[in-house]
């Protein structure tokens, strides 16, 4: 098979796709995900500044939206200042749930001696589930119908018009979310230009069938099967980005282990490079590849691609990640966010999360209370502080995309990129005019 070979040998599959390439269209690059990169990792300190950060920062965003949509007729308040029971006014904190079905490991040991074996669960909404919102000193419960616990997560920073009843508890009346920020235009390009989008290689697998659809993909890249027009298409694909599950797939029943990596090593760093001979590629870290399991992860360290790394178009990213590819903006992640928000909240699909996210301008809002993430103490790197033109989610069990519509005329092409492994599909987003379709290889 094409990338079960020695280490040898994977620079003869790589020679091999260059000798028969052909001219491909450039597009100016340029990687964006600076605050992924450098994040402050200080492990002596606690979670409680990630938030203060993201609160700081979505209280100067909420400020100026909040006047426009509630005028100043309001006051914005800290929560220290509610003094006046049944007085209208503006809130603005982090939202969080209490949710009895929560996972807790202090539960699980107290309870440990008593507790009857369940099975795992995988989704842990349940209707008694609670809001609170709180701030840099306090929090107070929220009553109304005009927030649903329900399509919300713990993190989501929100500004809520209300007031504080008698038994303290503040009934909302209205709800000013941050929205995505102004989107800068759009370039105007005559010609299509094709970023093509793929995840859950999943290269330590061993079946047949997913080595023959790698093979398939990986010969479409370069132009090798077709016709000359249908190569003709193939010469615009001006990127490709790998979104996680390089080693092992995220749905994956067990656990990517040391002997997996080993084995698979090689094939991936063939792949890699056969990959960049034909085209620039972005590989990002997915949960249960070789990189450190906490967001934002590093890159892959250069030292598993010996081959791949000799090419310049071969870029080793960030998980979160954000680049500029001729002008638009391309923001996404290897599913892990995503799929939080599915298992803590009845919002039940991929692309109604990322809207969600988009609307909440923040990535990952359950980092870190449910998603491991790094105690970044000056910033919180996961708030989206440029709206893109194409956001993506890996990893997901089939493809789906839609297109973003925001209040300031933002246009956002949404894309789930399914898992290559089950799917055998990669997703192809056209620059020209925002459009995606699929490509399956089964």
């Amino acid at each position: 098979m094409l990338f079960k070979v020695e280490a040898s040998k994977s620079e003869e599959v790589s020679n091999n796709l260059v000798a028969r390439e052909f001219e491909r269209v450039d597009l100016q690059y340029t990687d964006c995900s600076k605050r992924f990169y450098q994040v402050s990792r200080d492990f002596s300190k606690q979670y409680a500044h990630i938030y203060a950060a993201r609160l700081n920062t979505f209280r100067n965003i909420l400020g100026e939206i909040v006047r426009k949509k509630w005028s100043d007729k309001h006051k914005i308040l800290k929560l220290c200042e509610l003094r006046e029971k049944g007085t209208t006014c503006v809130i603005i904190g982090t939202l969080f749930k209490h949710q009895d079905l929560k996972p807790s490991i202090l539960k699980e040991l107290s309870d440990e001696l008593d507790i009857i074996p369940q099975p795992a669960r995988t989704h842990f909404v349940n209707d008694s589930d609670t809001l609170v919102l709180e701030d840099e000193l306090q929090r107070i419960k929220l009553a109304g119908d005009c927030i649903d616990v329900h399509q919300v997560v713990t993190g989501v920073v929100c500004a809520l018009l209300g007031s504080e009843d008698g038994d303290g508890l503040f009934t909302v009346q209205d709800v000013c979310w941050p929205e995505c920020n102004i989107q800068k235009p759009l370039p105007k390009i005559e010609e299509d230009r094709y970023i093509v989008l793929v995840s859950g290689l999943n290269m330590a697998s061993k079946s047949a069938e997913h080595w023959f659809s790698l093979h398939l993909f990986l010969e479409w890249l370069a132009g090798l099967s077709g016709s000359a027009q249908y190569q003709e298409q193939l010469s615009k694909i001006a990127r490709v980005i790998v979104a996680g599950g390089v080693f092992t797939n995220y749905n994956s029943e067990s656990a990517l282990n040391e002997a997996d990596v080993i084995a698979s090593a090689g094939s991936v760093d063939a792949l890699c490079a056969a990959a960049s001979a034909v085209a620039p590629l972005d590989l990002m870290p997915g949960c249960r590849d070789p990189a450190g399991i906490m967001l934002p992860q590093k890159p892959f360290h250069y030292c598993l691609f010996p081959k791949a790394v000799e090419y310049k178009s071969f870029n080793r990213v960030s998980n979160p990640y954000e680049c500029d590819v001729g002008g638009f903006l391309c923001l996404g992640t290897s599913g892990e966010p995503i799929k939080d928000i599915l298992r803590y909240s009845k919002i039940d699909n991929y692309l109604d999360a990322m809207r969600m996210t988009l609307q909440w301008r923040h990535l990952a809002p359950t980092c870190p209370d449910t998603v491991p993430c790094t105690p970044c103490t000056d910033t919180d790197p996961f708030t989206i502080y440029k709206c893109p033109a194409v956001y993506f989610c890996g990893n997901t069990e089939e493809f789906a995309t839609s297109m973003y519509e925001g209040t300031n005329g933002q246009r956002v092409r949404l894309v789930c990129v399914p898992d290559f492994c089950s799917t055998k599909t990669v997703a192809v987003v056209n620059l020209a005019n925002l459009d995606c379709y699929s490509m399956s290889f089964s």
